[in-house]
């Protein structure tokens, strides 16, 4: 495996701990691992090479179920790092996220929750509330969404979150 590779999933397996952590510090709260990297091996193997309409809804599994055991409230949750946000050509703040269409399609309900190094440090999108109006396509690129007007605070789904957690869990990005 690459360098790239591997810098590139330490960072987002250290989304994924700061997430845990915003969703373990308020009472009552489990955040329970759910995407596919996280289930049987086997499975794992199994799906990799494989293309059709089952294999890509197991591969598009959201990271996290976050689950209230007071209130039964229940949010998949998809973690994302980004370094910055990509500006080809437009003067927008947009996002590189190939497989959104993925989560959208398989996970409806999903909250795509980004992390990254420059202000808004941690932000939210309901991707219920995402239509390809937001997407440009840039060939040989990849998929760019805009997400300005959607985005949400993460106290907009956790408002029990604590101020002094919130910047806790973004030391290191700044």
């Amino acid at each position: 495996m690459s360098k790239g590779w591997n810098a590139n999933k330490l960072k987002g397996n250290d989304a994924e701990n700061r997430i845990c952590f915003l969703i373990y510090s308020m009472p009552d709260w489990k955040c329970i691992k759910f995407g596919v990297e996280n289930h049987i091996k086997d499975l794992r193997n199994v799906v990799r090479n494989h293309f059709n309409l089952i294999t890509d809804k197991i591969k598009s599994m959201p990271d996290f179920v976050a689950f209230n055991e007071k209130t039964g409230e229940t949010h998949f949750i998809e973690v994302k790092y980004r370094s910055e946000y990509i500006n080809y050509d437009t003067e927008k703040q947009e996002y590189h996220l190939n497989y959104l269409n993925r989560y959208k399609e398989y996970w409806p309900g999903t909250k795509l929750v980004i992390f990254q190094k420059c202000e808004p440090y941690i932000f939210v999108i309901n991707l219920d509330e995402i239509n390809d109006s937001r997407l440009r396509k840039v060939k040989g690129k990849g998929s760019f969404w805009n997400f300005e007007g959607i985005k949400k605070d993460i106290k907009d789904i956790f408002p029990e979150l604590d101020h002094e957690v919130i910047e806790k869990s973004i030391e290191g990005l700044k």
